[in-house]
């Protein structure tokens, strides 16, 4: 298989190559780097399936529910060997690790198959399959491993003001819920000068938003084995000069510490928002879903970020239903959703898997029942959101400008610091005028449960 770009054949470097990305912002980041690895390769790149010789499809398999996506939308992208140009399905990523045995038998139009590592020989797999050396997986068989790179290149896919940027892979702690473990290998970090680097070089591009993401945010560097960790990265990027704002997603409770907390509270750069998922409240749910925390280490923990980050705006996550979960530790977990603590939460159906160690318990749980306390929960997580978007009437607030609005032409959409990035609410203008991807000041108006609505001021 060719190891340069020179390798690939001149025929092949006009092969039109369509990327289709599934699942969550760390998906996207490895589609990324695939994408700047086969425009490398002399590849080009279309955003038209229905225009492409090859097809590829990042998918996901975190839940059942994301793998039927995922294969329903492969079958739907295969039509495009009868009808379009495609000679070539290649299926990347979760699903394909997770169902590596089976995938292949079970949707023959593929013709390639790409583990949850080793995105950037992604070049390689395509080459191979067009020459027929019988390479058409990859990266499959071995557990998932990951190569960090000083430099990581990639074709942005978000719009040019906003980036999210990954600092560890894979994960360690074990839930008993999830299967990431088995999907993308153990905690697996990145350099700190890879990342500083990396923010440097979007920062000079105009980027103004860079989003962190891992699976565990808070313990990066843990797998180093030294001083370093999530406190020392924080420092070098608060080294930087620029106006940018630095976003923190899915950050334990467990290792999130006093220190971090301290940098992020000394530069305003860092957004005022904290991604931290909870899961459940309810001590002997915790206990079940291995989390390695109680509610009231969960509740010290906010206390001691909301001394020093008073006004940040909280999101996390909650999973009902999950087998061990009675009516009382739900009710446990509807109280403290209904006290207020929250201005973003999103709440998960509890999903009975076949490779998840909570699978032990069975699934008892009703999926009506399942559903129910889901509403429940999302309905008093709304008049709470409510209310806290209601006291940013008349406030001024600085709001990052996407541009015209998907709703009107009439409107530009942003979004404060308090809002993260296809998660959240939006920032309505409907008065003043602004470019995308500048800093705006905006006197909020009116609000509503997920968005606000407001006018440019000075």
């Amino acid at each position: 298989m060719p190891s340069n770009p020179a390798a690939i054949s001149s025929s092949q470097e006009k092969k039109r190559i369509y990327l289709e990305t599934l699942g969550c912002a760390k998906n996207r980041v490895d589609s990324e780097i695939m994408l700047a690895s086969l425009q490398t390769h002399g590849y080009e790149l279309t955003i038209e399936p229905e225009t492409a010789e090859v097809i590829i499809v990042n998918t996901c398999a975190f839940l059942s529910e994301a793998s039927e996506e995922s294969i329903n939308r492969i079958l739907d992208l295969s039509d495009f060997k009868s009808k379009g140009n495609c000679e070539k399905l290649v299926a990347t990523g979760c699903l394909t690790q997770r169902y590596q045995d089976s995938l292949a038998k079970q949707i023959p139009e593929l013709d390639g198959l790409l583990g949850s590592n080793g995105f950037e020989q992604i070049p390689e797999l395509v080459h191979s399959i067009y020459e027929g050396t019988g390479q058409s997986r990859l990266n499959l068989q071995q557990k998932p491993h990951y190569k960090q790179f000083e430099e990581q290149a990639r074709v942005q896919t978000t719009p040019q003001h906003y980036a999210y940027l990954k600092v560890a892979e894979g994960c360690s702690n074990m839930c008993s819920f999830c299967n990431i473990p088995a999907l993308r290998g153990n905690f697996s970090s990145r350099t700190v000068n890879s990342i500083v680097t990396e923010i440097r070089n979007l920062t000079e591009k105009g980027v103004k938003e860079i989003n962190l993401i891992s699976q565990d945010t808070s313990s990066y560097a843990k797998d180093f084995k030294n001083s370093t960790g999530l406190a020392t990265l924080l420092k070098s990027i608060s080294d930087l000069e620029g106006d940018f704002w630095i976003r923190l997603f899915y950050c334990y409770p467990n290792t999130f510490t006093a220190e971090t907390l301290e940098v992020i509270a000394d530069d305003s750069r860092f957004c005022r928002y904290l991604d931290m998922p909870f899961q459940h409240i309810n001590d002997d749910v915790l206990k079940a879903m291995n989390r390695k925390i109680n509610r009231r280490q969960i509740e010290n923990k906010m206390d001691e970020i909301k001394t020093s980050l008073p006004d940040a705006a909280w999101r996390t996550t909650f999973i009902v239903g999950f087998p061990t979960e009675t009516e009382e530790n739900f009710e446990e977990l509807l109280e403290f959703v209904t006290a207020g603590h929250f201005q973003h939460v999103g709440v998960f159906a509890y999903s009975h898997e076949d490779n998840i160690r909570s699978a032990k318990w069975g699934d008892p749980v009703p999926n009506t029942l399942k559903h129910e306390r889901r509403k429940r929960l999302m309905e008093a997580q709304q008049k709470v959101s409510t209310l806290r978007n209601n006291n940013y009437i008349g406030h001024k607030i600085k709001v990052l400008v996407d541009g015209i609005s998907q709703e009107s032409d009439l409107l530009l959409q942003g979004r404060s610091e308090f809002q993260g990035p296809d998660v959240d609410g939006l920032v309505y203008i409907n008065e003043g005028d602004a470019r995308p991807g500048t800093f705006n000041n905006v006197e909020i108006t009116e609000a509503h449960t997920y968005d606000l609505i407001g006018r440019i001021v000075t």
